[in-house]
């Protein structure tokens, strides 16, 4: 059997985590208060519909809710208010078309509403009508030009889209607003490094990380980008002040054990993924990595243990398979490895579709 020049899979994640809003914060806010009776110039009856709509809310009656705020919209058909909190109320209760149709219905009745379209882009996104989200918020923003949490939220779905300069303009915008907005800092910092722009991208990395002394992200993503630039030294320590920061931070073990394999240290790397283990157990990519690491170091067997250990973690994980077969090849395990390479082409590894051919292994298995 031909022997391939090994070519391993390991995997450091990436931490280009962006901050969604939630809307469970908004129905708190929009419906903690009652309206009290005759203070509005809204009819009083409605006003009653509308509190005990708001009860009913609050005890999680979202049927009932819908039904005294419909009554007082009846009653008062101006009372925004309550064509609000019947919105919120089809949303908490899961029915998504209904609270569409209501927001959309806000925005016409009420010129100045801009919540409302902040509302519509978040469904959107649910959708993953990434366009559409960016359409509403974008009209949010045309009725409130200074709202730091619509900019941001269409910041980040520019991101989605690849659009890293409009993401930037975005993010940029909010940090004019608020510049002690941590999260801000390193989504944009992200966006810089995507962009190519890695000098803007270090320093919002550590403006956020500043910020933020309780969160390691911003170090997670400063040392993957200093890894990338073949800086491991650099890497490492920004690694470190991540796990410094959470010692349960597996993300940050694995990164610094990817960022010591590729300086060489394959020890330290081995105890770096060791340790991801401890933290999370079922993590299959670590337990790959740590095939990696063997792999280099010419300990094959361990190489088919740990990346036995990675499949039965996650089945579909092809390098996993790609990797075991590169083991059970340098240990003549012949059919073995072409077993693996044609389960590793099948989840998409390309490169074990051509060992596989390379290496006969289709006249190998039948053979067998």
């Amino acid at each position: 059997m031909k022997i391939l020049q090994t070519w391993m899979l390991l995997f450091c994640c990436s931490f280009f985590w962006l901050t969604s809003y939630s809307q469970e914060d908004s129905l708190k806010v929009i419906v903690a208060n009652n309206v009290e009776t005759d203070s509005t110039g809204i009819d009083p009856e409605a006003q009653e519909a509308y509190n005990e709509g708001t009860t009913a809310f609050e005890n999680k009656d979202y049927s009932k809710a819908a039904t005294d705020f419909k009554r007082a919209i009846e009653i008062s058909p101006d009372f925004i208010k309550a064509h609000s909190n019947l919105a919120y109320t089809y949303l908490a209760d899961n029915k998504l078309d209904l609270a569409t149709k209501q927001f959309l219905h806000i925005s016409s009745i009420d010129e100045t509403a801009h919540l409302p379209f902040f509302e519509l882009g978040t469904l959107a996104e649910l959708n993953d009508s990434i366009e559409l989200a960016i359409s509403y918020y974008s009209k949010a923003i045309e009725r409130m030009t200074n709202e730091k949490t619509y900019y941001y939220q269409r910041g980040i779905q520019y991101f989605k889209l690849q659009q890293f300069e409009n993401a930037i303009t975005d993010f940029s915008k909010v940090i004019s607003i608020d510049n002690k907005f941590a999260d801000v800092h390193n989504d944009r910092g992200s966006a810089y490094k995507l962009s190519g722009n890695m000098t803007n991208a270090i320093a919002d990395y550590n403006k956020a990380a500043d910020l933020d002394k309780k969160s390691g992200l911003a170090y997670n993503n400063l040392g993957s980008l200093y890894r990338e630039q073949k800086e491991y030294d650099r890497a490492i320590t920004a690694y470190d002040k991540a796990i410094l920061i959470d010692q349960n931070n597996f993300l940050a073990w694995n990164n610094r054990g990817f960022a010591k394999f590729e300086k060489g240290n394959y020890k330290e790397a081995l105890t770096d993924f060791k340790k991801v283990i401890l933290l999370k157990p079922d993590y299959a990519i670590a337990y790959n990595n740590i095939a990696g690491v063997y792999m280099e170091m010419e300990d094959y067997q361990n190489v088919i243990v740990s990346s036995t250990k990675a499949i039965e973690k996650d089945n579909d994980f092809g390098a996993a398979y790609y990797n075991r077969a590169i083991g059970n090849e340098m240990l003549r395990n012949e059919v073995a490895a072409c077993h693996d390479w044609n389960k590793a082409a099948d989840l998409g590894i390309r490169i074990a579709e051509e060992y596989y051919t390379t290496n006969s292994c289709g006249n190998l298995i039948e053979g067998k």
